[in-house]
C-alpha cells in the first residue's frame, strides 16, 4: 500500500486584539467628549460675541452692521494666524462669520449650521433671494439664442469638471434640436 504524505502546517494564531481595541474605543470616548466640549465652547463664544455686537453703538440688524461683524470675525488676528498656520480653514472662518451675521440680523442664537438654514438667510444675500441669483427674465428669444445659452451651459459644466454632464447635455441638444451645433463664445 502506498504511503500518503500529509503536510501539517502549524496553526498561526495572532495575538488577541481586544486589549488594543479597548484602548482605541477609550480614545474615541475621549475624542467625542473633546469634540462635544469644543462645540459647546464655540457656540458659547460666538453667542457672547454676537451679544456684545448687539449692544455696541451703531450696530443694528442692517446689512452694514452684519458686514461689519463678518469683517471683524474674518480679519481677527487670531483667526488670520490660525488660517496661516493651517489650524483652521479659511472657509471655516467664513462660515462662522456668515452664521454670526445671520444670528445678528434675525435676533437669534448662533448655532453651527445656521448658515445652511434658508430661513435664516440674509435679505441682501443669495439665500435671502431664494438661492443663487437667477440668470434673468427672458422677454424674447430665438433658436440662435437657445443654442448660445446651451453652448454656454456646456462650457460652464466643462470648466467645473463636469465633463460627463456636459457630454450628456450636448448629446440631448444634438438629438433633440435639429441642426444644433455647439457655438464658441
Amino acid at each position: 500500500m502506498p504511503v500518503i504524505k500529509t503536510s501539517t502546517k502549524p496553526t498561526v494564531t495572532a495575538p488577541a486584539f481586544n486589549p488594543f481595541a479597548l484602548a482605541i474605543v477609550k480614545s474615541y470616548g475621549k475624542f467625542d467628549k473633546a469634540a462635544s466640549n469644543f462645540a459647546d465652547q464655540l457656540s458659547r463664544t460666538m453667542n457672547q460675541y454676537i451679544d456684545a455686537a448687539r449692544v455696541a453703538p451703531g450696530i443694528g440688524k442692517d446689512q452694514e452692521s452684519c458686514k461689519a461683524v463678518q469683517k471683524a470675525i474674518r480679519e481677527s488676528d487670531a483667526f488670520v494666524r490660525a488660517v496661516a498656520d493651517g489650524l483652521l480653514h479659511r472657509s471655516t472662518v467664513t462660515e462662522y462669520a456668515q452664521g454670526a451675521a445671520r444670528a445678528l440680523h434675525h435676533g437669534v442664537e448662533w448655532f453651527a449650521d445656521i448658515k445652511n438654514r434658508p430661513e435664516f438667510g440674509l435679505p441682501w444675500g443669495k439665500a435671502g433671494k431664494g438661492g443663487a441669483s437667477k440668470a434673468g427674465a427672458v422677454t424674447s428669444t430665438s433658436r440662435e439664442d437657445l443654442d448660445k445659452t446651451l453652448s454656454k451651459a456646456i462650457a460652464q459644466a466643462r470648466m467645473l469638471g463636469l465633463t460627463e454632464f456636459a457630454a450628456q447635455v450636448l448629446d440631448v441638444a444634438i438629438e433633440s434640436l435639429d441642426g444644433f451645433k455647439e457655438t464658441a463664445e
